[in-house]
């Protein structure tokens, strides 16, 4: 772990030249008991500290120091040093950053994320909302010598002076403010704002444009979308509420080229791509959105992903040459640490749950747990494995009086309209109802436990739009009796979507729609789709849980710059009772 090293001892630490970075990734801030997050760190048992995940910058070599720099803000994205006059080695809070030792303990590889503690105290008592700490990587270039009669190489005084010289949008992601001690936790009169989001294809060498973090009116479509969430979350009253995003998969393409020239190796493949999203403009969202959470989907392995029975490959299942090195890759860069004794299932799948400011969230995996598919199962194969069906079923119950919402990258309904004239072509669906015994338990489950108002959120389609269902069941006669149980599917399109037969066409959805399934118990159940109401184009979604309904507003890159502006937003696009 990093020592703390007086300023004077980090002068003399090296010789060679040496130079200060941000860390290419916001930081993302959590809050754990020291003995749990970081046992070998020298704060006192039960003290709470903030976890940094962030990347390094191999090309640069091992960084031989942190650097911690009190700042404050002077204007609205201007800041200066705590202490303008006084040496900026002197300000900073130093640790030595101890490469791993020789033991054939790894290095991190590119793009991977680290771990480290964030000198909390600073905060105590003292500095006010406008004041942070900057976060700096001290890297030493060996490979600079220097020749006899050379001006000395610069110290680690002039390393930070050269870092703020730099545009304060360089280094403005590693800034922390002031931690909110409960962050899931909503302040009084606050209400739960989020934004759902997916798909975000990368970027072609015809797509360059203005700066997107400077420039969003002039930004091309490859970045539009982000840019006007970055727009909207920096600069308007609304989208400083902002405190959740959910990405519904598909982060990063590895399939790209959809095969003519992808990546060979898991670096270029996976590494790499998933380093360029989360050192883009997803770095520049204010602190003030405090949780990126991930469900990742097919694209991050390969278009429509799903294994293959194969009574030859290990465990029955032929995953393809990518599976493996594709799930290392996204776990390495998901957005969130965990912790082995808070969150043990964190550690052992994508799958989990959490509370965030009043509302509960289950983080579905429909991706890399679906079992194969064939003519003769289609009927029972599942997309959820049993833990985590059994893990859904105990999150909706623990549940009941707070609004629930699940993301998964697939879309639960509405049903494809192949599916709904021809059962067994759920085998070409990649969607829920491509497994139909799983969509059936889901909705059974729904009925159970009377979970009224359930919100379900998807982003696959390349399509925004919803719908609402309502679950019943049947007497003898086929008559609705008893209570009706009521759920929502919300989707939001890609962020950058641009070829069009990526796009599911509206004519490809059976909405309305109407089937029955088997409840517990015998009973007979039906489930009522209303019709898809339409919003096409690239974009992301914004949600407001507001008492007992959330509002769901619809972005489009196509539509004026600042429609979600302002101190009032528009009338929603819908409105969702959530059963409370």
């Amino acid at each position: 772990m990093p020592q703390r090293l007086p300023p004077a001892e980090a002068q003399r630490l090296d010789p060679e030249l040496r130079s200060a970075h941000p860390p290419l990734h916001r930081l993302e801030v959590r809050h754990r008991a020291a003995p749990a997050a970081l046992p070998d760190t020298d704060a006192p048992a039960g003290q709470d500290l903030a976890l940094v995940l962030t990347a390094l910058q191999p090309e640069l070599g091992w960084p031989r120091l942190w650097a911690w720099l009190p700042m404050r803000r002077v204007s609205a994205d201007e800041w200066q040093p705590l202490q303008p006059d006084a040496p900026l080695a002197s300000q900073a809070r130093l640790q030595v950053f101890e490469k791993p030792a020789g033991d054939g303990t790894r290095e991190p590889l590119p793009g991977e994320p680290l771990r480290h503690a964030i000198p909390m105290d600073f905060f105590e008592g003292g500095p006010d909302e406008d004041a942070a700490l900057l976060c700096l990587l001290v890297y030493a270039d060996a490979r600079t010598p220097r020749r006899e009669g050379e001006r000395p190489p610069p110290g680690l005084e002039d390393a930070l002076r050269d870092a703020l010289a730099q545009p304060p949008l360089s280094w403005r992601h590693a800034l922390v403010q002031r931690p909110d001690t409960q962050p899931e936790q909503a302040r009084p009169g606050q209400a739960l704002s989020l934004v759902l989001a997916a798909c975000q294809y990368p970027p072609g060498v015809l797509d360059a444009s203005q700066p997107a973090d400077t420039a969003p009116e002039l930004v091309g479509p490859a970045q539009a979308s982000l840019a006007r969430l970055l727009a909207f979350s920096r600069e308007h009253a609304r989208g400083a509420e902002l405190s959740l995003l959910l990405l519904a998969g598909d982060e990063i393409y590895a399939d790209a080229s959809g095969g003519l020239a992808d990546a060979g190796t898991r670096i270029e493949r996976y590494a790499k791509p998933y380093q360029h999203f989360k050192a883009g403009l997803v770095r520049h969202l204010p602190p003030s959105l405090a949780r990126i959470v991930h469900a990742p989907d097919d694209h991050e392995i390969e278009d429509n992903w799903e294994p293959v029975a194969d009574p030859s490959a290990p465990g029955g299942l032929r995953r393809g040459p990518f599976f493996e090195a594709a799930v290392a890759a996204a776990w390495a860069a998901r957005w969130e640490p965990g912790d082995e004794q808070e969150r043990p299932g964190l550690f052992q799948h994508f799958w989990h749950d959490f509370v965030w400011r009043g509302a509960a969230f289950f983080i579905g995996d429909t991706r890399t747990e679906r079992e194969p598919r064939h003519s003769s199962n289609w009927r029972e194969a599942r997309i959820f494995s049993p833990e985590q069906e059994a893990a859904f079923a105990h999150w909706l119950r623990s549940h009941r009086e707070r609004p629930r919402l699940v993301l998964t990258g697939s879309l639960l309904l509405p049903r494809r309209r192949a599916c709904q004239e021809h059962a067994a072509s759920a085998l070409h669906s990649d969607a829920w109802c491509g497994y139909p015994a799983s969509l059936k338990s889901l909705l059974a489950e729904l009925w159970a436990q009377q979970a009224d108002g359930v919100v379900f959120l998807s982003g696959d389609e390349h399509r925004s739009g919803f719908v609402s269902a309502e679950i019943c069941a049947l007497d003898a006669n086929g008559e609705a009796q008893g209570s009706t149980v009521r759920l929502h599917s919300i989707h939001s399109s890609a962020l950058y979507a641009p070829w069009p037969f990526a796009v599911t066409d509206v004519e490809a959805l059976a909405e309305p729609d109407e089937f029955t399934f088997a409840g517990p118990e015998g009973q007979v159940l039906r489930c009522r789709v209303s019709a898809w109401t339409d919003f096409p184009g690239d974009g992301f979604a914004l949600l407001r849980v507001e008492g007992s309904e959330l509002q769901l507003w619809y972005d489009r890159a196509g539509r004026p710059l600042h429609r979600l502006s302002g101190p009032d937003l528009p009338a929603p696009d819908g409105r969702f009772p959530l059963g409370l």
